[in-house]
């Protein structure tokens, strides 16, 4: 007889048929584990070993796994090969565990994030030079309609065309996935399907109003109902990969495709506009013209090349604004070296409003929005300002209030991982100060009564009779002699001996102590980010419950 799955594996297989399709990295402490065909898809997608620990129906379960904290690495080899990968993690601790069911409670695990080559955020994961749309084909009443995102930026665009267009607007965005309903005709183009009920163009207006908080769409213009559906299933399928939490998105914005000019993939490949025949970008129209200094403007200028206008103001327009910044050098130079220094903050953006931000992204924020401000500041007082410029300087100005808050509220260069904390400045919050301080003078007790002992205060009594400086005491501390910075034991102006173990009075060097080693200040910026980092919550997974979990797995 069979014997019955672990309670381990038990969890393992519930969350596998959640995830269908998708491989699944069961989170379990440090790794990532993958079993059965995920194990051996993975081991050989990234070469590394496949290991069988453990029975499941009378066979040994094919076992393979990957660090957490370099995951990001191996999620992008896996998805360059066509795969999605859905993650399961720990949504509670090993203690929280215990207190709900005893002792051999198992850790609850669920589902956070499906990780597809359209729903991409990170930055390591990403090209930063191109953009990575998802789109999704709706159809209704005999029309068609395409809408794309990119989460990465939170552009979102909708695109009426023909049937006859769909395969040039589709190959004019090179989308990194295409998602169509069940059954549509499109069902050919398509790289993923979803139920035919989440492309209704009612669900997609009503999907649409709830995401951006309206009661009407008329402020974001005129949509056919196979707009709606597209915007609708598009919308679903993202809520499906985010498990419910929502990426930033910015308001839709409608194209017509006769605003551009329809070129099919066929022409397009031959042409090699964005990409050469071998699908690389070197070799294309796109890289013997790309001289843009931020990968934003890579992306936008491929856009561009991608969707010539056929709109002659529009074209006029744009050859005006290039006339201005060819018949200016010196402009020129200035606004790239400008531009050169801001950081991609649309996609900082786009992690941060994902909920898959780090400090260093809230830093790209302030600094990019502060240098677009000045940006903006300085093309706005340009004379003669062509009309493109002139609309598009006042928009480069605004968010005074958030820029202002956070240079008050982080460190000038912050840290990637939020975990070990130390990227909120000094002088920002008073009760973090206090912690700090707090924090700094414990580890400096801690210090002091360290050096307590019978012998060592034998010793500072015989070296504060001799006046030794050299022996760090008294006569120059460990503060006068080499210039310490705890304000309790440094010598003061006046010559007292700071030790709190000797009474005896100091000589002259006891002052000039504390004022090289400096005092509360000091102390608290050298030692008081130390402790706030380690104050940070635990990488999610860790803990004894979860790699106890792993140990017995790998007995079995």
């Amino acid at each position: 007889m069979t014997a019955a799955p672990t309670p381990m594996m038990a969890q393992y297989l519930a969350l596998k048929a959640e995830s269908q399709d998708c491989l699944l990295f069961y989170r379990m402490g440090d790794f990532f584990e993958l079993f059965f065909d995920d194990a051996k898809v993975a081991s050989n997608v990234l070469d590394i070993a496949l290991t069988s620990r453990g029975e499941h129906g009378g066979d040994k379960i094919p076992m393979c796994g990957v660090p957490a904290h370099s995951a990001e690495g191996y999620l992008a080899r896996l998805i360059k090969a066509g795969h999605r990968v859905a993650i399961a993690d720990q949504i509670e601790t090993p203690e929280e565990a215990k207190k709900r069911g005893g002792s051999k409670a198992l850790v609850a695990r669920a589902i956070i994030r499906v990780v597809t080559a359209g729903t991409l955020t990170e930055e390591a994961l990403l090209d930063s030079r191109s953009a990575n749309w998802c789109a999704a084909i709706g159809e209704a009443g005999g029309a068609v309609a395409i809408a794309a995102a990119d989460i990465s930026t939170g552009r979102f665009e909708l695109l009426e065309c023909s049937a006859e267009a769909v395969g040039a607007v589709l190959a004019q965005l090179n989308p990194a996935e295409i998602v169509v309903a069940e059954g549509s005709d499109a069902a050919l183009l398509a790289t993923t399907t979803r139920p035919r009920g989440e492309f209704d163009s009612s669900r997609g207006e009503a999907r649409i109003k709830a995401l951006f908080g309206v009661a009407t769409l008329e402020g974001f213009g005129r949509f056919g109902r196979a707009a709606l559906a597209a915007a609708g299933g598009l919308i679903a399928y993202l809520d499906h990969t985010a498990k419910g939490a929502l990426p930033f998105l910015r308001p839709p914005r409608i194209t017509r495709s006769d605003a551009c000019m329809a070129i099919d993939a066929a022409t397009r490949e031959s042409l090699e506009l964005t990409q050469s025949q071998s699908g690389t970008r070197k070799g294309s129209l796109l890289d013997a013209v790309d001289r843009t200094v931020t990968g934003a403007g890579a992306r936008l200028l491929g856009q561009d090349l991608a969707a010539p206008l056929m709109d002659v103001a529009a074209i006029e327009a744009r050859l005006d604004l290039v006339q201005r910044f060819h018949d200016d050098p010196g402009l020129r130079d200035d606004v790239r070296a400008t531009l050169r220094s801001l950081p991609d903050i649309g996609r900082a953006l786009g992690r941060l409003a994902a909920a898959r931000g780090s400090p260093r992204d809230l830093g790209q924020l302030r600094d990019g929005l502060d240098g677009a401000w000045r940006l903006g500041e300085k093309l706005g007082r340009l004379a003669d300002a062509p009309a493109l410029l002139a609309e598009l300087a006042p928009q480069l100005r605004g968010h005074g209030a958030l820029i202002d808050l956070l240079q008050r509220a982080l460190i000038p260069a912050p840290p990637i991982d939020a975990a070990h904390g130390g990227y909120i400045a000094e002088g920002y919050d008073a009760a973090l100060d206090d912690l700090r301080d707090a924090g700094a003078g414990g580890r400096h007790a801690s210090a002091d009564a360290g050096r307590g002992g019978p012998v060592q205060r034998a010793r500072i009594a015989r070296n504060c009779a001799q006046g030794d400086p050299g022996r760090g005491t008294c006569a120059g501390g460990r503060g006068g002699a080499s210039g310490g910075s705890d304000r309790r034991r440094a010598g003061d102006a006046r010559g007292d001996c700071r030790d709190r173990r000797c009474a005896r009075p100091a000589r002259r060097g006891g002052g000039a102590g504390r004022a090289r080693g400096g005092g509360r200040l000091d102390a608290t910026r050298a030692g008081g980010s130390r402790l706030f980092r380690g104050r940070g919550r635990a990488a999610p997974g860790g803990g004894d419950g979860a790699d106890a979990e792993r140990r017995t797995l790998r007995r079995e």
